[in-house]
Formats: structure tokens, sequence, C-alpha cells
């Protein structure tokens, strides 16, 4: 995540690091972080993956037809509701967070504990992912910085563990916290699109304003999270675009794609074992170097 918090706090901070099991190492003083080593994070450009690109093959004309017809989906409002509307507070304030809060810590079987500024959520089979309230006071030097973190219950289908991060300088983002393993991601919730499958089982998430455009899945399964797929146009293009249109089933979803070449309507979807992408304009696709992999 490029941003003026990652860039400023990183500067800043040059604090030792504690290890906490072997997948993840939290911050000093700051608990787990989106750029903590072993977090996901899925709002960061990943680099392209390896391996053979998926296939394109030709999308179907009334399919075509239906996905431009469609709505285009963004980041706002966002999929992953806002703390402050997953707890309903008629007026929004720290106290009733607080209470709704300690509701869904209480109902967690122990695995979700609050200390003050400390959350942890504690892994059957890995370790605790801590997280840290802090501030930064503002200086004649600098400009003050906080984050503030509030538990918001099991993700529905997946049951991974939700942890919204509140930054003094940036949309709010989520930890993902796989139960069983203890491996998290980390999603721009607010300033990227982020969307589950219907089954809950997939996440897809990308910037439609930072190009070049590249988005990714993220698996959600017992063995995540990992990055199941990504889509990017070739580096240096910035104008191709990308409107999401939603999921379409539980294994597919769909875009339009704009760009100097037209507007092409695709169907990206995975089926016995690979993924695919369905296109009624590949030749824009291949002008514009957009590939999946």
């Amino acid at each position: 995540m490029n941003s003026p918090l990652k860039l400023a706090v990183t500067a800043m901070l040059a604090t030792a690091f504690a290890p906490v099991g072997a997948q993840q190492v939290q911050t000093k003083d700051r608990g787990l972080r989106f750029d903590s080593a072993g977090v996901l994070d899925l709002a960061e450009r990943a680099p392209h993956r390896s391996g053979a690109a998926a296939p394109v093959v030709a999308l179907a004309g009334a399919d075509a037809a239906n996905i431009r017809a469609a709505p285009a989906l963004t980041g706002d409002p966002p999929a992953l509701q806002f703390s402050d509307d997953v707890f309903g507070c008629t007026t929004p304030s720290k106290a009733c967070a607080q209470e709704h809060e300690r509701k869904l810590v209480d109902s967690s079987g122990g695995s979700v504990k609050r200390d003050g500024r400390r959350l942890t959520v504690t892994a059957s089979g890995g370790p605790a992912a801590v997280f840290l309230d802090w501030t930064m006071p503002e200086t004649r030097s600098a400009d003050g910085d906080e984050e503030t973190h509030w538990y918001l219950g099991s993700l529905p289908g997946s049951g991974y563990a939700r942890v919204e991060v509140q930054f003094g300088h940036d949309a709010p983002g989520n930890f993902l916290v796989n139960r069983a393993s203890g491996r998290v991601a980390f999603v721009h919730n607010g300033a990227d699109v982020v969307a589950l499958s219907p089954d809950g089982l997939r996440l897809l998430t990308f910037n439609p304003l930072n190009p070049p455009l590249s988005l990714r899945v993220a698996s959600l399964d017992g063995n995540g999270p990992r990055v199941e797929l990504e889509c990017a146009v070739g580096e240096g293009d910035a104008k191709t675009q990308a409107q999401f249109k939603g999921w379409h089933d539980a294994e597919s979803f769909d875009l339009v794609i704009a760009s100097d070449s037209g507007q092409a309507a695709v169907r990206i979807g995975y089926a016995r074992g690979a993924w695919q992408v369905l296109a009624d304009e590949s030749a824009g696709l291949a002008s514009v170097g957009f590939a999946c992999r």
C-alpha cells in the first residue's frame, strides 16, 4: 500500500522486531501491521506471478451484453462494512464501539481477547496475532499518527477472524486471520475494491485509481490466505482501467476492461482445476498485455 502513512511510519520507526512463530513478525510496540513480515498485503501491487498465462477464449454474446449492462461495483460503500456500520451505534462513539466489540469478544470462545490497547486473536495451530492501538503525538517537526483496532467477528464462509484497523491518515483496512493456522492477510477496505465471492472462500481486490491495472484473487480456504490469481496489464500502462461488475458465481467474476483499443467484456473463472479468461474482445486485451496467472 503506497500511502503517506506507510512511507512516513516506515521511515520513522527503526524499532526492533520480535518473532512470533515461523510465519509472521510483529513490530515492537506497534503489534502486527500490514507491512509486518508474514502478512499477505493484498493492497500492495504484487510482482507478476510466474508461469503460463490463463487461456483467453470467446465469451458468448449474451453474457457479454449482460456484463456490459450490469452496474459497476466500487469500494464505496465497502463490501466489508466499517466498524461503525457493523456495531450499529446510533451515535458513533468509542464507548458504544467498545460495548459491541466486547459482545463479539465474549462470543469468540476465548480465541479473541481485549486487554486495554492490546487485541489478540489466538489460532488453534499457529501464532497469535497481536494488534496494538497506539498514538504518536504531533510535534513541531512531525504530524501525529495513530492506529486503532476493532474485532468485527468472523467472515461468512471462511470463518476467518476480521480485525479493522483505523489509520490516522488513511482509509481503514482489515486484517483477515485464519483461525487454525494464524496466517494473516491485509486488505485496504474503502480505498480499494474488495469483494468476497458468494461462498466467502475467495476475495478479489484491486485499486481502480492506481495504475497500472493489477487485480488479484486470494483464497480464504483452510490453507489460506494465499494469492490464487493475479491479472495485470503491461508495466507503464497508465490508461487501461477495469470496472468490476461483481461475482457471477463462487468461481467466476465479471469485468469491463477499457483501453485505447476499446472495451472488452470479461468473465474470469475457475473450472476443472484451472483459471481461464472469457472475453468478447480478446485482441484488445492482448494489445495492452492483459494476462492472468
